[in-house]
């Protein structure tokens, strides 16, 4: 009985290892997916921003170790902004024309934006005027006003003029002339100066 039982089990076995080699179907290979750029923006902010562990993020993005390694190694390169909202109206040509013409006077330093447009014979409204201004870095501020010369300050001038006429350079070396402005290069520090009427 025992050779008969061996015999059948042997032949079960045999005939089961047939059964799986000829109907066993492999198990297809999960298809990789790729890594684009946002899956390694998304990779670089979990792994440095949010404390999250390489086989974590592989886990949480679908991808393989060997892309988040890739992702982190490699830093991206940034992109060309692209350009957002309307062109200027006014090119470089009418902007140039446009500063040669506000810098030709005081006259015309002193027009309104508004009017600029029918002067020059251009179809636009003033905040084309505004940003070819800005644009070349130009910016409206209100013009300040001199005091008029009045016939009573031109003589006390001459006056002064006539008795200083025959002054020496040493006698013009002890003034302090205190509407003077230094020009020089390179960085400066502003000063605090205080005059003493013990010094004066």
């Amino acid at each position: 009985m025992s050779h008969s039982s061996d015999y059948s089990s042997s032949q079960y076995s045999t005939s089961q290892s047939l059964l799986d080699s000829e109907y066993s179907v492999p198990t297809p290979k999960t298809p990789q997916k790729n890594c684009t750029r946002d899956d390694h923006v998304r990779i670089q902010t979990l792994f440095f921003h949010a404390g999250f562990t390489k086989d974590e993020i592989a886990l949480q993005l679908n991808l393989t170790p060997n892309q988040v390694k890739y992702a982190l190694r490699h830093q991206l390169t940034p992109q060309k902004k692209q350009h957002s909202g309307r062109y200027p109206l006014l090119g470089p040509t009418e902007r140039k024309q446009l500063v040669d013409w506000v810098c030709a006077n005081g006259k015309n330093r002193r027009t309104p934006w508004s009017q600029i447009p029918a002067i020059l014979g251009w179809d636009c409204k003033v905040y084309a005027i505004k940003t070819a201004f800005k644009k070349e870095g130009f910016a409206r501020r209100t013009a300040l006003k001199k005091p008029k010369l009045t016939p009573e300050h031109a003589q006390i001038r001459l006056v002064w003029a006539q008795e200083h006429i025959n002054w020496t350079e040493e006698q013009w070396s002890q003034i302090l002339w205190t509407d003077e402005t230094w020009i020089q290069p390179g960085r400066h520090k502003k000063v605090e100066e205080r005059l003493y009427t013990e010094t004066v």
